[in-house]
């Protein structure tokens, strides 16, 4: 038989009147990472009962990956009887390494002929007598808990925590600034632990699209995609934009590329029910990343810019990386646009002078250019299956809309 699981969620249950689209998403959301392995997710008294046919390994790694889930636990489902839940206590008590012990029970099911208190009471007194393990409620070696529910109870030991957060698809979409370095793939997975779908944007300086697909950008991607699920990546040409700026001051082109990929993620948002735009930027972490700086990045944006990173510093944004697995990916070798764009930027640029360039330079016209060139890359995890397309014949709305600011 199968191991079955309970997993429960914390800050979903916060949601009042908007909790059921919520958990439903969650549930669905489980369901898909655990595909493959027959899942099946019934919501349960505030918890989900999960059963798959996947080893314990395979599904503890899925679900410490499906945002929602505060913690899960595999457990022994057993009848309500008073005998039955006393033997599953004592054989877990049996089969733990622990000396000390407390019995943690919990009625969902108030209407139960026990209380808690009896429970704990009864069963620890059992476990002490069979087994001779010492009780201590304060610091135990083995804390073994029961759950009793109106159809039957759950008996089990030990804790696995989630990522906690919200479900992945609760938030909307997001045009995400995807570089490929230490810092835009760990504020999409802070931004999918929000709720969000992040959509992947990368401008990249090779003539075809073939070095970004080969590259770690796309390795990233299927990294977070074990968080998200099915994700989009959209590539985009550096090389119109090189051309078309090679005239300009030095020392703002920082300012004005990250304005150009802001117009750019602003022209795909519509098509892509995008709602908002999102950098992977900490304040002062660079050059172009000072107050001043973000300001001009902002100016004239017709949709939201979010900065999950904002307020870390680099040892965090670092420690993430690591946690989330795409530190190493993301030292992997690869020439990005930023790797050419001037290391002497100005800390403090004004808005009216980047203003000033996108109309001279024509940045507006540009992205409809650089548009018509891009690459549409969709990549499922089940099945690790990626797809790539041109961007104008798959998504010919999105080629069509043109920004709606700074013209």
């Amino acid at each position: 038989m199968a191991p079955a699981y309970v997993v429960h969620y914390s800050e979903v249950a916060l949601k009042g009147k908007n909790r059921p689209e919520f958990v439903r998403v969650l549930r669905r959301n489980i369901a898909r990472s655990l595909s493959g392995l027959a899942p099946e997710v019934e919501l349960r008294e505030g918890r989900f009962v999960v059963n798959a046919a996947g080893t314990t390994q395979e599904v503890t790694a899925r679900l410490r990956r499906t945002f929602g889930i505060a913690w899960f636990s595999e457990v022994t489902p057993v009848g309500l009887d008073f005998g039955t839940i006393r033997r599953a206590v004592l054989d877990a008590a049996r089969t733990s390494s622990g000396r000390t012990f407390k019995v943690e029970p919990r009625r969902s099911d108030k209407g139960y002929p026990l209380t808690s208190r009896d429970l704990a009471v009864r069963l620890g007194a059992a476990v002490q007598e069979e087994t001779g393990m010492k009780v201590d409620l304060t610091n135990p070696e083995v804390v073994i808990r029961v759950d009793v529910t109106k159809s039957n109870a759950f008996v089990y030991s030990n804790k696995t925590p989630g990522p906690g957060g919200l479900p992945v698809g609760t938030a909307g979409r997001v045009l995400h600034l995807f570089s490929g370095g230490i810092d835009s793939p760990v504020a999409a997975w802070l931004l999918m632990k929000r709720g969000c779908v992040p959509v992947y944007l990368h401008f990249y300086l090779a003539p075809t699209p073939r070095n970004a697909l080969d590259s770690k950008v796309t390795k990233q991607v299927k990294v977070l995609s074990s968080y998200g699920g099915k994700s989009t990546l959209i590539l985009i040409p550096f090389a119109e934009y090189q051309l078309a700026t090679a005239e300009g001051p030095g020392d703002l082109e920082p300012s004005l590329f990250r304005r150009f990929m802001r117009m750019t993620a602003e022209a795909l948002a519509p098509a892509l029910g995008a709602v908002a735009v999102s950098t992977g930027d900490s304040l002062s972490q660079a050059a172009s990343q000072t107050l001043w700086n973000l300001a001009s990045f902002d100016h004239g944006s017709s949709l939201p810019i979010l900065r999950p990173l904002l307020a870390y510093d680099k040892d965090e944004i670092i420690g993430m990386a690591r946690r989330i697995s795409t530190y190493d990916l993301s030292l992997e070798e690869y020439k990005d646009c930023c790797a050419i764009i001037t290391r002497h930027p100005r800390t403090r640029v004004k808005s009216d002078l980047v203003d000033e360039y996108v109309r001279r330079l024509r940045l507006p016209e540009l992205v409809q250019t650089v548009l018509d060139q891009g690459t549409l890359v969709s990549y499922n995890p089940v099945g690790d299956v990626l797809k790539s397309s041109n961007l104008a014949e798959s998504m010919p709305r999105a080629c069509a809309v043109g920004p709606k600011a700074d013209l």
